[in-house]
Formats: structure tokens, sequence, C-alpha cells
């Protein structure tokens, strides 16, 4: 048998799954294709609602939002801080306050984390136009379900439902896109340009509305069934790619150190007592190497599914079997190798052949080669296209039509608005004047 010849097959079959594995990783990682019914300007807006909401006939609250940071406490809890302002036409404003009718919003997915405030009311303005403007500084942790199936290549879509603080549902909310520079496709805006993420990389974001069916009467006397569904809610989404160099890091490169050293431990097998003595391991100690490693394996795939503790498998999830596999296989190897072959088993001969080498041979090709298989059923069904960065002149939030001239209380300070912050909501402050 030539080794050497053999060899290089071996290596070339690892190094082709290899290649294999890292364009899947290149190709997910780097393709995103934009949500195709996110909401980009007013005409857009108006079109949506009379074609999915023909019967509607309530006023319509421009709303906006500006991103302060945003975190992920739990595979299912993301916590965020930043701004909501509506707008206001001035003589409606005026009986809504001589009625008691209630303005302001309602973030009907948040959830208590012990970190939530009240919305906080900032200030209160007028625009160009006349009409009234009220920002109001949020921190708040919403409740979502999210799939992680292709982690650590995945994208994630956070989305802030907000709802009228109007009970009767005599208003419904608008996206104000006069207070953004740019909101067409694949555009990045309203949030903060130097917000930290973390492992995440923000993509775009995005105005949408979502139908939401409910068949609950609260109040029978006032709405009746078709009045209760088909409401259409708005909501800001946030496109995020997770940053694969973090979780290679953190999980795929201890389990190639694994794997090398269970394939170190798999060619110190050899019936040359030389060797053997050089080596100083037998087939106790095989075992013994790959019982630690096992355990080794075994705490980092925990950890990963008390990381997504509630969700499906994952991609990542499925090294592990792999590695169990090739640390039993190694094992057993070892094992069968010691026996003799006394019955002329036709399977002993084949481990024994040349001092074990067809186990050897075969042990990269045999793991490159399902990680190659579970890559491409994981990662390969989707129809993403390639996502092209955003221009950053777009990013900016547009403010410069607001006027501010009352503010009734101050609650502009460090603790609530940033230095960053405070920068780019600049335009905010023209002629301002502060009740002392």
């Amino acid at each position: 048998m030539n080794k050497k010849k053999w060899w290089k097959i071996s290596n070339g079959v690892s190094f082709l799954f290899l290649i294999l594995i890292s364009l899947m990783w290149i190709y997910s990682n780097r393709t995103y294709k934009p949500n195709q019914i996110q909401l980009t300007n007013n005409e857009k807006v108006q079109e949506h609602l009379s074609k999915h909401f023909p019967n509607l006939t309530q006023e319509q609250i421009p709303t906006g939002l500006f991103l302060e940071s945003l975190k992920f406490n739990t595979s299912t809890e993301v916590n965020f801080t930043g701004y909501i302002w509506q707008v206001y036409d001035p003589e409606t404003y005026e009986n809504w306050k001589k009625e008691g009718q209630p303005v302001g919003f309602i973030i009907p997915e948040a959830v208590d984390s012990g970190s939530n405030i009240e919305p906080t009311f900032a200030y209160e303005g007028e625009l160009e136009n006349n009409h009234k403007v009220i920002v109001w500084y949020v921190e708040s942790t919403v409740k979502q379900k999210f799939n992680y199936s292709k982690y650590p290549l995945d994208h994630k879509t956070v989305w802030i439902r907000l709802w009228s603080r109007d009970f009767n549902r005599s208003t419904i909310l608008v996206p104000d896109f006069d207070a953004y520079l740019s909101t067409e496709y694949e555009d990045a805006f309203g949030y903060d340009e130097d917000i930290v993420l973390g492992q995440w990389k923000l993509l775009e974001t995005f105005f949408d509305y979502r139908q939401k069916n409910y068949n609950t009467f609260i109040d029978k006397s006032r709405y009746d069934k078709k009045n209760l569904i088909h409401r259409p809610e708005l909501s800001f989404n946030i496109v995020i790619e997770r940053r694969f160099m973090n979780s290679f890091v953190e999980y795929i490169l201890p389990l190639i150190v694994i794997a090398i050293l269970t394939f170190a431990t798999l060619m110190m097998i050899t019936k040359d007592e030389k060797q053997a003595s050089i080596y100083g391991i037998n087939t106790s100690g095989v075992i013994g190497v790959c019982s630690g490693l096992f355990f080794l394996v075994l705490l980092s795939q925990i950890q990963i599914r008390e990381r997504f503790s509630g969700s499906k498998i994952v991609y990542l999830e499925l090294f592990y079997p792999l590695m169990y596999l090739a640390l039993l296989g190694v094992s057993a190897n070892s094992y069968l190798f010691d026996r003799k072959n006394t019955d002329k088993n036709k399977y002993l001969k084949w481990i024994k052949y040349e001092d074990n080498i067809i186990p050897k041979l075969c042990y990269w090709p045999a793991i490159l080669g399902g990680a190659t298989i579970v890559t491409a059923v994981f990662l390969l069904p989707q129809n993403h296209q390639t996502y092209q960065s955003t221009n950053p002149q777009k990013v900016a939030l547009n403010l410069n039509n607001y006027r501010v001239e009352t503010v009734p209380f101050s609650l502009i300070s460090d603790s609530v608005l940033s230095q960053s912050s405070y920068q780019t909501l600049l335009p905010f402050f023209d002629r301002l004047i502060i009740d002392n």
C-alpha cells in the first residue's frame, strides 16, 4: 500500500470539504434580502391602508422612533432605549385635552425586566406647520420569539409594536417619515450612529404594519366582531446580523481543537512497541483521554442549550454529535485494535491493516464530510441576495423642521440624554426655552 498516496487523497478530500463549509458560511453570512413589505414613504402608507383596511376612518397620528441602545437580555427578551415622538394637529390636540382623551402610545409586548421605566416626557414643541410634537424617552424590554436554527450565521428582525393609548381606537399610528433623511429600501435610519450592539451588526430599519386578529370582546355594547379584527398595528423593525467571529472563537474553535486532539490520540494507536513506549499510551489511556474530551464537549453543548432554551435545535449544535461519534469511534478503535484476531474476523483484519491506517485515513474526511452535509441542510435553504451596506450619510435623523418653543418642565439631563444623543438631536433644541 502506497501510504503517501492515500494520505494525499485523504488530505485532499478533507481540504475540499473544508472549502465547501467555508464557502457556505460566507454565503450565509453575507447575504440578506431586504424586506419587501416595508413602508418607505407616506404614499405607500396610504396605499397599504386603503388596500388592506379600506373602512378605516380614524385620525392618523404621525409617530417616529429614535433608537439609543439595543441589547438581548435572553434569547427571547430584547431591551431597548430611545425616543418616541408623535405629531398632532393643533386643533385636534386642544379638543382632546378638553375631552380628556389620552395622547401617547403603548408598547404591547413590553415585559417587566427589572430595569424598565415608564415612558418619560422629554419635551413638547411646535413644528414649522404649527403642528404639535411631543417626545418621550423610553426604556423597555419586549418579549419576542426568534428563529435561531442557523446560529451562528443568522439574521434577526427585532420589532417594536406601537399602539395608540386611545382605548376607543379612534386614532391609528402612521410613520413620521418627514423626520428622517431617507427611508428607502436598505436604508438604516432612526438610530444613534454610536450605538453599541455587541455581537450584532445593524443592517437596516423600516416601518411596516402587522395585521392582528383579536378574538376577545371587552365591551360588546360598543364593538362588533368586524371592528375587533384586522387592526393595523405600526411596527418599527431593526434588522441585525450576528458577528460570526465572536461565536466562532467561543464555540467552533474549541471544537476544532478537540477534534485535533482526538486525531492525535488516534495517531498514537500502534503495534510498534518502540513507538508505543515513546507515546506512553495504551487502550485505557486512549479511553481516558476520550472520556475527558467528551465532558468538555458536553459542557459546551449544555451551555448552548441553556443559551437558547425553548428553541429548536440550532445549526451549531449538530457539530457536537459528530464529535461524540468521533470520540466513541476512536475509543472503540483502540479497544478492537488491541484484540487478538484468533477467529480471523474480517472487521478486525480491516482495522489492524497496516497498523490501523484505514481509520486514520478516514478520520478527517468523515468528520468534515458530516459537517458539510449538516451545513448544507441548515444553511443553504434560503432565498437571500447579497446585502449592500447602507450609505452612512442616510443614517442620521433629520429633525431640522422641528422648532421647539415651549418645554413645560425640564427632564433633559445627563441621566436622560447622553452627550452623543444631544449632538444627534441638536436640531430639536433650536430656540429652546427651559422653564426654571
